[in-house]
């Protein structure tokens, strides 16, 4: 028999899938400061704002947790391509500045997708 309570194992994980979600930000903010420095300087002033952890990604429910890392994971399969064709372009000398903004839209629009998704009203189903 198990004698500790479920919302103590819940609590001990929590940390660790935070620390996961954290980390899978950071690597998507370099990428996405990369992309926007090659969509142009408009951008590039705007990256650093918009590269910033998301509020309220860490510390959501388990089910939002899982919902949030899918997201990620979504952005970055689009991403990680994306920016690799671009330094391809760029090394080539060809301007990639069209293709860059385009893919940074891409990330701002999931990262207000993030955002609507970490915020506790977002989902009437976490209160089951």
């Amino acid at each position: 028999m198990n004698a500790m309570p479920p919302e103590f194992h819940a609590q001990i994980a929590a940390p660790q899938a935070d620390a996961t979600l954290l980390a899978q930000w950071r690597a998507l903010a370099k990428a996405a400061s990369a992309i926007a420095a090659l969509a142009g300087p408009n951008v590039a002033r705007q990256a650093d704002e918009c590269v910033q952890i998301p509020a309220g990604l860490t510390g959501a429910s388990q089910r939002r947790q899982v919902l949030i890392s899918q997201t990620i994971g979504d952005l970055v399969a689009v991403m990680e391509p994306g920016l690799k064709a671009l330094l391809e372009v760029h090394a080539r000398g060809v301007c990639a500045q069209a293709p860059a903004l385009a893919l940074w839209q891409e990330f701002v629009a999931a990262r207000q997708a993030l955002v609507m998704l970490a915020a506790p009203a977002a989902d009437n189903c976490d209160r089951v």
